[in-house]
């Protein structure tokens, strides 16, 4: 009988000296209904009754110290209740004035000139974003949301909704979807009501008719009401973000319609912003988690203190609290290993933007909007990470969507930053978003990624083990998106050295997105290595989290690497997997895997994923085939993937999905090789025209090692001569030996050379002291050298048909040389690389 009735209330973990809090019960039914208890008998006793009084339900902080309280509602129905709370010495007076009302969602002064801006009309139809039209349909939606009378919650990953009926009451607890354990149906419902209560406060106070704050109060005082802000009694305010939803809402909603309230109706709103929204998250004072949930929880609290702290003094501590944690956070953040992906990157960078341009509002300190992470390191993100093509794309690395809404961040971006390609951003694919409406507060002249960054559209982002080499981003560009990283939350996936492309706006090698949360093949499917594009062993994939990480990175021009060591996620299943992604004249890719394994026998087997169709030379193959081709092809509605295996010479490409996920599209799969040394080489071939496909007109292998050449033939006569080498063995091929990682000789008279010792044959040759990557252009006259070593490094180079022989030394960094300079002794003009990044 114990475990069908559930007595919950909110059970503070802190108070100050002076500070109080009054027990509110509910009394939930099996069926899920809930019932406040107003007469409920009970018995409260304190283990130091001189650290915390006790009168009736009210419960008030005595002296600093830490005890326990426990609770017998004597009712053998129920246990006793036990838990720990800390008295703080009351807080300093704050020495932060807080400007008057309204002060959260405007000043008074951004009132003033938001009207303005909604009032402007004149009449031209060039003007990118129409402020006065905007504002006509956010009012529409705020007139909605006052005359409805129900609103329903949709939950798409379990094909479930809510209807709520109004005047708001607290949800009743339902039973778990099939294969879930605490599933947060209260954060979308709490979104909701935070959503209405914004767009109708915000109608209010730029019209200030009062039909938008009947409507507000109504709900506020609804809130009043509830037992408690967050859905998990046996969980409290952890792990959820409804109480953070709730509280931003009512905070928002309080400062927005104060004017209008009673003085009791104010402090029934102060009392429950406090109780309800505060004294739950008490739990979250003093902790650097960096998980969405827990930033939101921490921005909510300089909300709900905003909100009161002026009028109930107690609350000031969540504001210092809040804002020490974004201080932290953003510092963190910065140089961190940790990301959840973009969606979540997403969703903390919007709460950490909301918190950091209240307090500009309500202090005039904006240290916290220039934050270098806020000012440089997101943009440069979301901006490099920006797929191709008329859509707004991302990679869905991790938890993440391909379809996020960056809106709001590239508003704030673009008005405190006059970031010109954030208003490029919003012109482009957010003109008619609410976001563009309320806060793009300036006129700032747009310019492209493409105009801000030039040939420098390739970027590395080593702390979270992202690198992204791509061509541009126009319509008929294409991006490649590379992870190996060490970050290991809940949100992420085993996916190290994993990759992604999108051609022309097409996303054609893919990841699985966000998790399936139901134990079974999809989960299995989407969260492991096996949903990926990585390595399988044994038909393994990665055993743990993280353990990834960008070892090294090259980025010339026509010629950019990246590395990725990913050995230390599979658990000891292998000894070593390298990847290397190289990208060349912002045409092409070749992938470079490097494998080491305990056995001979072991099986290894590369994974490259698509929902696309799949062509086996011209002909479409389903899943279950073996693939008798070296060149396959994903084929998208408007662009294609041509992918070719030239090594191993002996191996096995088979076309397959997962059973129980096959929803989710097919893989093909490359394996079929032996011993412990294996080395896999893949050409990508992105291409928006179907019929430009590159072809491998020769290769050879080295017997007994690991090295190789090959010869690509692009488009018309041209062609690319590539020898890799492995394991500081030689590589021959085609009257030419090369020490380094790899070397690309060019027909048009480019030489592209990776951590290169010394290249000799046909009319070329270089040496170097020590290994340098190289970029020479002979049309243009140019050589780019990268030297990766501390020490400067002396270097020749010789080419004979171009006329080029340079003999230079080296500084450590990006050194470019004139090739038209050239004085005695082969001295040429240099300067540092204007593009390194």
């Amino acid at each position: 009988m114990r475990l069908l009735l559930r007595m919950e209330f909110i059970k503070p973990s802190m108070l100050e000296i002076g500070e109080e809090h009054r027990l509110n019960f509910m009394l939930v039914y099996p069926c899920g209904r809930m019932e406040p208890q107003s007469d409920t008998t009970f018995s409260i006793t304190c283990c130091d009754p001189e650290i915390v009084g006790v009168n009736g339900s009210l419960i008030t902080g005595l002296k600093p110290g830490e005890t326990e309280i426990a609770l017998d509602l004597l009712d053998d129905r129920f246990s006793v209740f036990k838990w720990r709370i800390l008295v703080r010495q009351a807080g300093q007076p704050t020495k932060l004035k807080l400007k008057d009302r309204p002060r959260i969602l405007f000043s008074e002064e951004e009132l003033a000139e938001f009207r303005e801006r909604i009032k402007r009309d004149d009449g031209s139809s060039a003007r990118v974003i129409d402020a006065s039209g905007l504002w006509a349909g956010y009012l529409a939606k705020a007139d909605a949301y006052v005359e409805e009378d129900n609103f329903e919650v949709l939950y798409p990953s379990i094909s479930d909704r809510w209807k709520i009926v109004l005047p708001l009451t607290e949800p009743k607890r339902v039973p778990e979807p099939q294969g879930h354990t605490f599933f947060p149906f209260w954060t979308m419902y709490a979104r909701a009501i935070e959503e209405r209560l914004v767009v109708m406060s915000t109608a209010f106070l730029v019209t200030e008719e009062e039909k938008y704050a009947v409507r507000v109060k109504q709900h506020l005082l609804s809130l009043v009401a509830f037992g408690k802000w967050y859905e998990f009694d046996e969980r409290g305010a952890e792990g959820n973000l409804s109480n953070a939803h709730l509280l931003l809402g009512a905070s928002c909603a309080y400062d927005a319609i104060h004017s209008l309230l009673t003085e009791e109706e104010r402090r029934s709103i102060r009392e429950a912003i406090l109780e309800k929204g505060l004294h739950p998250l008490a739990i979250d004072i003093g902790r650097r988690d960096m998980h969405n949930i827990v930033a939101a929880k921490q921005v909510a609290m300089v909300y709900g203190a905003a909100a009161i702290m002026d009028e109930n003094p107690f609350a000031a501590k969540y504001l210092q609290a809040g804002l020490s944690y974004l201080q932290s956070y953003l510092d963190r953040k910065k140089v961190s290993g940790e990301t959840e992906g973009l969606l979540y990157d997403n969703v903390a960078a919007r709460h950490a933007w909301m918190a950091a341009d209240l307090y500009r509002r309500i202090s005039g300190d904006d240290g916290l909007v220039q934050h270098p992470y806020l000012r440089e390191e997101l943009p440069e993100r979301f901006f490099r990470l920006l797929a191709p093509g008329e859509e707004s794309s991302f990679p869905n690395l991790s938890d993440s969507f391909s379809k996020l809404d960056i809106a709001y961040l590239m508003a704030m971006t673009a008005t405190h930053y006059g970031h010109p390609a954030a208003v490029w951003y919003l012109h482009k694919h957010a003109a008619t978003h609410h976001a563009s409406l309320l806060y793009l507060r300036k006129e700032i002249s747009p310019a492209s990624p493409s105009e801000l960054y030039g040939n420098r559209a390739s970027a590395v982002f080593r702390s979270v083990g992202w690198a992204v080499l791509r061509s541009g981003w126009g319509d008929e560009d294409h991006l490649l998106c590379f992870t190996s990283s060490s970050s290991a939350k809940d949100h992420n996936h085993k996916d190290q050295n994993n990759l992604v492309i999108n051609v022309g706006g097409e996303w054609l090698l893919i990841n699985p997105g966000y998790q399936d949360y139901v134990p079974g093949p999809k989960a299995d499917y989407t969260t492991g290595t096996v949903g990926h594009n990585s390595l399988l062993v044994n038909g393994q994939g990665q055993i743990h989290l993280g353990g990834g990480g960008l070892r090294e990175e090259l980025l010339l021009p026509s010629f950019e690497a990246v590395v990725g060591d990913a050995a230390e996620s599979y658990g000891g299943l292998l000894k070593r997997y390298r990847r290397s992604v190289l990208h060349i004249d912002s045409s092409y890719y070749f992938i470079v895997d490097d494998v080491e394994l305990h056995q001979e026998s072991d099986e290894a087997e590369l994974l490259f994923h698509t929902t696309s169709a799949v062509l086996d030379g011209e002909e479409p193959k389903a899943p279950g085939e073996n693939l008798g081709s070296e060149s396959v092809v994903f084929q998208g509605e408007s662009a294609a993937l041509q992918l070719m295996f030239p090594f191993p010479k002996e191996k096995v490409l088979t076309l397959r999905e997962y059973p129980g996920a096959e929803t989710y599209g097919s893989y093909v799969a490359v394996g079929g090789t032996r011993g412990k040394r294996r080395r896999f080489i893949t050409l990508i071939n992105p291409r928006v025209h179907y019929g430009e496909r590159l072809a491998i007109r020769q290769e050879e292998q080295d017997t007994g090692s690991l090295t190789s050449g090959l010869t690509v033939g692009r488009p018309g006569e041209a062609e690319d001569i590539w020898l890799f080498c492995a394991d500081a063995v030689e590589a021959r091929y085609r009257g030419m030996t090369f020490l380094g990682e790899a070397a690309r000789i060019s027909g048009n008279g480019m030489l592209n050379l990776w951590k290169a010792e010394r290249l000799s044959g046909g009319d070329i040759a270089f040496e170097a002291e020590l290994p340098l990557s190289l970029y020479s252009d002979a049309r243009r006259s140019t050589c780019i050298v990268h030297n990766h070593h501390h020490v400067e490094v002396s270097f020749k180079l010789k080419q004979i048909t171009a006329g080029v022989e340079v003999e230079q030394t080296a500084p450590p960094g990006y050194y470019e040389w004139n090739l038209m300079n050239i004085g005695r002794g082969g001295q040429a003009e240099g300067r540092e690389a204007v593009w390194k990044t």
